[in-house]
């Protein structure tokens, strides 16, 4: 295959995929198409208007001109009246029916996407990649129907007036078009390098200006502002000499338009003179060729515009598209066999696992945890006990490994079914802007009666909620904030409770509060571990004196592993810690 083939075969490729949310709404898009045309026709009618009129002037008869300009407002009146009502009705429906379904296909891929992979990216930059990619998106392919179609309808109109004239001008015509639409082309595969530099760039920028906004407690004690100041100033001038290497392009492009429909102006002028006899030329003859023009001449700008703003928007919808297409999606999300809970007891075999394979935070690691028991991970920070119970939990994938739950390999195991077993709380509550009830109810699939729900609210001692202005529809905003963080915690416990799932994974739950929240956590905790298989990291070794059985890991190793009374009188790592926590 040639390289020429290649590329056509790219360019395919790209304009089907763009295309595709047409082809979800086709009747949506089709009546966009039916109102957009209003818009050129007006312009049409408009031309032949002033064509018949002054050809009336002209030949001094009257008699039809108030009855032809009463017409006129009418089509006008009316025409105004169908392209309001449809763009109200149609166009906005369409627009946003279409990033309804863009939203629905990429937080979908989203969530199934591998976590492994996910996880390296900063998570601001993932939002502006997707919110960007699908905003640019829904509003190029509107833009595009919009421009198009009065292009298509322009061009033709515009070779049907200049064919009156002579049948072969058109063709002259038609090859100044494809001269400017190559012209177009060339120009902006220039551009498109410095565009994809100029969004790095800014985005840049944007996670300076994020970390500023979200760092304003520190930066208040430390007053590191100006460090980042002079980060957000440099990403600024490499922003701006970009966009000034671009400038003579843009320029180019811009007013090639302009220039070769003048061009074509001037050689129908000068057919004109050369060739009507006596240089006898009508003022209705002038009067339709200049607006014809005038009106070619606002599509191609249109259309130069947009096709513009489509060349520098575009790289917003290759990243999503790059992100999506060099993202793997989880194996065994929902094909696999289904997880059917009996004991819990969990085993690890030979697991390696490292985000840099070069760099394996654990190597041929082997473990096994008993049914019913509370398991502590205990250590340092940064050795491995968060991805530990993250690999258990089936939220990133080991690279080598064998996690055998209940008897069941992990590796082919449906993790959707998986998870509903399981149930994960860390030192910052999933806690989302809406009302309590809400959030209490986001993991579940069905109904849970009230009375149901306030006995596991008062098992988490999460009864507060009771104490609140509106109970359980009360309003809590973005990230929980009219809680406090032992008030989130029980409140996402109390979500725990609802799920009912069979294996809790608590990270650090209590490690940021006080000693009152955490007393208050401790025995929700409490009434939650019954029957279950529970697996806590602690730093505050207080928290898990009363477990089955602590762990020990150092570096991804097991180093210790006892109660707690067997683990004081061996005298090693565990007992060291628990002499530097001199409160405890």
């Amino acid at each position: 295959m040639s390289e020429n083939t290649t590329q056509q075969k790219s360019l395919k490729e790209v304009m089907r995929r763009f295309l595709e949310p047409i082809i979800w709404r086709k009747k949506n898009y089709f009546k966009y198409i039916i109102q957009s045309l209003f818009i050129p026709i007006v312009w049409i009618v408009a031309i032949l208007f002033l064509e018949r009129i002054t050809i009336i002037i002209q030949l001094g008869d009257f008699s039809k001109m108030n009855y032809l300009i009463i017409i006129f407002f009418i089509f006008v009146i009316l025409s105004e009246i169908i392209i309001y009502s449809t763009k109200n009705w149609w166009w906005m429906n369409t627009l946003y029916q279409t990033m309804d379904d863009l939203f629905n296909v990429y937080l979908k891929k989203y969530i199934s996407l591998d976590n492994n992979k996910v996880e390296k990216v900063w998570t601001w930059k993932l939002v502006g990649i997707m919110y960007d990619g699908i905003f640019r998106w829904s509003e190029l392919l509107a833009e595009l129907v919009i421009t198009g179609v009065s292009l298509i309808v322009g061009i033709i109109f515009t070779m049907y007036m200049i064919a009156r004239i002579n049948i072969f001008l058109p063709i002259i015509f038609l090859l100044l078009i494809i001269l400017f639409c190559f012209i177009t082309f060339f120009i902006n595969k220039k551009l498109l390098f410095f565009r994809s530099e100029r969004y790095e760039y800014k985005n840049l920028v944007l996670k300076d200006f994020v970390k500023v906004i979200s760092s304003k407690n520190e930066i208040l004690q430390s007053w590191k502002l100006n460090k980042n100041l002079d980060s957000l100033s440099y990403y600024l001038s490499q922003w701006s000499r970009i966009s000034k290497a671009m400038s003579p392009y843009r320029t180019i492009n811009k007013r090639s338009a302009p220039f070769l429909l003048h061009i074509s102006l001037g050689i129908l002028f000068f057919y004109i003179i050369q060739n009507l006899p006596n240089n006898n030329l009508e003022i209705s003859f002038l009067v339709w060729l200049s607006w014809t023009f005038v009106l070619m001449q606002k599509t191609v700008a249109d259309f130069v515009k947009f096709y513009t703003d489509l060349n520098k928007q575009f790289v917003s919808i290759e990243k999503i598209w790059d992100f999506f297409d060099t993202t793997p999606q989880i194996q065994g999300y929902e094909e696999w066999i289904t997880f059917n809970h009996k004991n819990g007891t969990i085993e690890l075999k030979n697991l390696s696992f490292g985000y840099d394979e070069n760099n394996l935070i654990f190597k041929n690691f082997s473990l096994k945890l008993q049914w019913e028991n509370v398991t502590a991970f205990v250590g340092p920070s940064g050795w491995g006990k968060s991805t530990l119970v993250k690999l258990i939990a089936g939220y990133i994938r080991a690279n080598r490994w064998e996690i055998i739950i209940d008897g069941q390999k992990l590796s082919k195991t449906s993790l959707k079914s998986y998870y509903r077993d399981i149930g994960y709380l860390n030192q910052e509550p999933s806690v989302f802007d809406g009302t309590v009830r809400e959030n209490l109810l986001y993991a579940l699939s069905e109904e849970i009666p009230e009375n149901t729900m306030k006995t596991f609210i008062y098992q988490a001692h999460a009864d507060f909620i009771y104490d609140l202005p509106q109970w359980l529809d009360t309003e809590i905003w973005e990230r929980g904030v009219k809680l406090s963080g032992g008030q989130k915690q029980r409140l996402a416990i109390a979500k725990i409770f609802l799920k009912n799932p069979k294996i809790i994974i608590l990270d650090e739950p209590t490690s940021a509060l006080d000693s009152i929240s955490e007393k208050h956590i401790t025995k929700a905790m409490h009434n939650l571990f019954k029957n279950r298989t529970v697996l806590v990291i602690a730093h505050r070794l207080q928290t898990v004196k009363h477990a089955d059985d602590i762990i020990v890991i150092e570096n991804g190793k097991l180093l210790e592993r006892w109660t707690h009374k067997e683990l004081v009188k061996m005298k090693w790592f565990y007992n060291e810690m628990l002499e530097l926590q001199s409160w405890f």
